[in-house]
């Protein structure tokens, strides 16, 4: 997975995509939402939920961060000032990321998982701003992306180990 993340970025770094990146992005979370659910049909089931509480909490910040001002994106299709891609990124991401974590909690596999998704969160971030689709206002930095990203793992890490369980 990280291999692919990083060819993500170089590939988002070097060519300009325009609405395209969204679609590529929406395309690898539906990929990786189909090879997961090939895994285990229960956990599966169980992992959906958090891909369900993804797109909620995704949506809820992603309106509030509008409208505190901080930033804002550019999409064809939205619901609020929310990219749909992007929703169908936290939705499917998120069932997938939650089937892909192992069974029992290992508290450095966690860490390290939510030091992984905050940076290349917050690296995303700058890459769309580079393509033209994202945009930050000057009280929100990729530094304050990285921690956004890296709480919202961790919440997730709680979620999926003590309230959706196995």
């Amino acid at each position: 997975m990280l291999c692919f993340f990083v060819f993500l970025a170089l590939l988002y770094y070097f060519v300009n995509l325009g609405q395209l990146a969204w679609d590529l992005l929406l395309l690898s979370a539906i990929g990786w939402f189909i090879l997961e659910s090939r895994r285990d049909a229960k956990r599966f089931h169980n992992a959906i939920t958090i891909g369900l509480f993804l797109l909620v909490f995704d949506f809820i910040f992603e309106n509030s961060g509008w409208l505190l001002g901080l930033w804002h994106t550019t999409s064809y299709f939205h619901l609020g000032v929310v990219p749909i891609e992007v929703m169908g990124i936290a939705f499917f991401g998120g069932t997938a990321w939650a089937t892909y974590m192992p069974k029992k909690f290992d508290s450095r596999f966690s860490f390290y998982n939510c030091l992984v998704f905050g940076f290349f969160g917050a690296l995303g971030e700058w890459l769309l701003i580079h393509q033209g689709l994202f945009v930050y206002n000057p009280l929100w930095t990729s530094v304050d992306a990285f921690f956004a990203y890296f709480l919202t793992w961790v919440i997730l890490v709680y979620l999926r180990y003590r309230v959706v369980r196995d």
